[in-house]
């Protein structure tokens, strides 16, 4: 009994003590291969819109460049956990291991740099070419962290394709697709395409129907509504302008500088892609005139169980966009059992 029990411990400890990564699959070369090269394409994206900033001055640029950089440490928590060497390291802005990622980089800087214009198409082919790499790798595998991860990207290239298309037309001139098919391209545009996979076992329902905030910006916050019958999400942000009003600003009811974003669409498991718009034009209790929503960007809603989740978002703005990630929890726990009684195996 007692060589039994030192074998069990040993057991024990030989699985506690083994690396996370050792105890999973390995890749396939194709998998290693396809995830060096995201990390450092989205090197390459963070690159040229750090060197368009510094040409344009322009807040869309420095905005996604910040989330390239999330984008590029997700990468790098993949490459850690399979125990794989980063191609990365300490390169510097425009420095690459893949010689075609340092050629593109320097094609599209020279490309970017002749205009405004010229930097947004750059920006909009990049996030084309993302998204059809980001989607190959996802079929080129079956591990499900690397589905999750990958799949994550791909609602970010989404957000900033709109978000680079929709400045070229507010400029006044038209985008065509270069590396997606005309058909592909509209459903992005469009916000219909199809949703990101869905994490493990946990699935968006109408237990997460509830008030939503953030404490640090404690005093604006988000209410959620779920309709499980056709999948979709409405989601309103009670939130305030970026920028002060004028001292000599006055508003009848609350305060001027006060704003209300409303987004709906559809979700997938955990995740739902929504579009948003700007609530204007109507008075207080009045049937006339009808408000209006003037388009202006979209959400990634996420959800990592009943109790917290996050809101990436990427909007069009009056003097550029802004991007950022929010991360959110209920106000109360009301709703939390029924929450995970519907979520338990993707359950709606």
């Amino acid at each position: 009994m007692k060589k039994l029990q030192v074998t069990l411990l040993a057991l024990i400890s030989c699985i506690f003590l083994t690396p996370l990564a050792a105890l999973g699959s390995t890749l396939s070369p194709t998998e290693e291969a396809d995830l060096l090269f995201m990390r450092e394409e989205e090197k390459l994206a963070r690159d040229v819109y750090i060197t368009m900033d510094g040409l344009w001055q322009k807040k869309i640029f420095s905005n996604i460049a910040d989330s390239e950089q999330r984008h590029m440490d997700a990468m790098l928590n993949m490459i850690e956990r399979y125990e794989l060497t980063d191609p990365v390291g300490d390169n510097g802005v425009g420095e690459f291991t893949d010689n075609t990622l340092a050629t593109l980089y320097d094609n599209l800087t020279e490309q970017g740099s002749k205009s405004l214009l010229e930097g947004l198409r750059a920006g909009a082919f990049i996030e084309e070419t993302d998204i059809r790499d980001i989607s190959d790798a996802i079929s080129n595998t079956d591990e499900q962290p690397l589905i999750k991860s990958y799949s994550n990207l791909l609602a970010g290239s989404r957000n900033h394709l709109r978000a680079f298309v929709g400045h070229i037309e507010k400029m006044g001139y038209e985008y065509e697709p270069v590396i997606l098919s005309k058909e592909e391209f509209d459903a992005i545009m469009e916000g219909v395409e199809d949703a990101p996979v869905a994490p493990d076992n946990f699935s968006i329902n109408a237990g997460l129907n509830d008030a939503w905030f953030y404490p640090d910006t404690a005093g604006q916050g988000f209410v959620l509504t779920v309709f499980p019958g056709v999948k979709k999400v409405f989601f309103v942000w009670f939130t305030y302008d970026a920028v002060f009003p004028p001292d000599d600003s006055t508003a009848v009811i609350g305060d001027p500088g006060q704003r209300w974003l409303a987004a709906q669409g559809s979700y997938t498991g955990a995740m739902a892609e929504l579009q948003v718009s700007s609530m204007r034009g109507g008075l207080f209790d009045q049937e006339e005139p009808a408000p209006t929503g003037d388009p202006r960007g979209s959400i990634l809603l996420q959800f990592e169980n009943c109790n917290s989740g996050s809101v990436t978002y990427d909007l069009i703005t009056a003097e550029g966009s802004l991007h950022g990630y929010v991360p959110i929890q209920r106000i109360n726990s009301d709703n939390v059992a029924r929450c995970e009684q519907l979520g338990k195996a993707g359950q709606d």
